[in-house]
């Protein structure tokens, strides 16, 4: 009887667990729509990244992202946007880009924040001109990911610890191998960039864009649209 108590017992911790480690990012409470031309997202921003969440909702109440183009795709992986003076249908701008170009601090809070299917993260431009990893002020983009293998995850850490200088994220926690085999995302990508928010629907809109074919520099060949993005709920 004692075994049967405590394997029970043992069973609702590991439940518990788990259900906290499902939660332990979404932990906003503001919640937008992005609505594109093949669907619309629903992304929620997180609390613990306050700059790029604020900000992120400033670019938005600005216009920044009406009628703007998904201007590039990498298959298996993301999809981008925020340029405002790429406009659908090649219109002009309705904003002033050059008042955009400016940066943020970086929020990486890694390994609370990764790349799994529906992050949301800002661009940057690479460490070797921005070795403080400063954010993008506009330009952001959406994990679509694949899913893997125990295997070829293992190769791919692996591989970033054997080809980036100064690796030093540790080993996948028991919590990011079971998302990236069984959800997917971009590990590739972890510890780099600032991921202010996740997909809570819509994911379905962001494979289906992900999909889109693309010419030699990433580039859609095939217009996909950010109508416009609206704040569907305030934290």
């Amino acid at each position: 009887m004692n075994k049967i108590f405590s394997c029970v017992a043992m069973a609702l911790v590991g439940m518990m667990m788990l259900s906290c480690s499902d939660e332990r990012d979404v932990i906003g409470k503001t919640e937008v729509v992005i609505e594109t031309s093949r669907g619309d997202i629903t992304v929620r921003l997180y609390d613990d990244t306050p700059l790029h969440r604020d900000n992120f909702i400033k670019m938005i109440e600005e216009g920044v992202y009406e009628n703007i183009i998904w201007n590039r795709i990498v298959p298996g992986a993301t999809i981008q946007s925020g340029e405002p003076s790429q406009k659908g249908g090649g219109a002009a701008p309705t904003v002033d880009p050059e008042k955009y170009r400016h940066r943020l601090p970086a929020e990486i809070l890694y390994p609370r924040h990764f790349h799994k299917a529906g992050a949301l993260a800002m661009c940057r431009q690479p460490d070797s001109i921005n070795v403080n990893r400063e954010s993008s002020g506009t330009h952001f983009y959406i994990v679509a990911g694949k899913t893997y293998t125990m295997g070829s995850l293992a190769e791919t850490w692996q591989s970033r610890r054997d080809t980036e200088p100064g690796f030093k994220l540790p080993a996948l926690s028991a919590y990011q191998k079971q998302v990236y085999t069984t959800k997917g995302g971009c590990p590739l990508l972890d510890g780099d960039y600032t991921i202010f928010g996740e997909v809570v629907d819509g994911m379905l809109v962001v494979e289906s864009i992900n999909k889109v074919p693309i010419d030699a520099k990433e580039h859609p060949l095939k217009e996909v649209t950010i109508k416009r993005v609206r704040i569907k709920k305030r934290g």
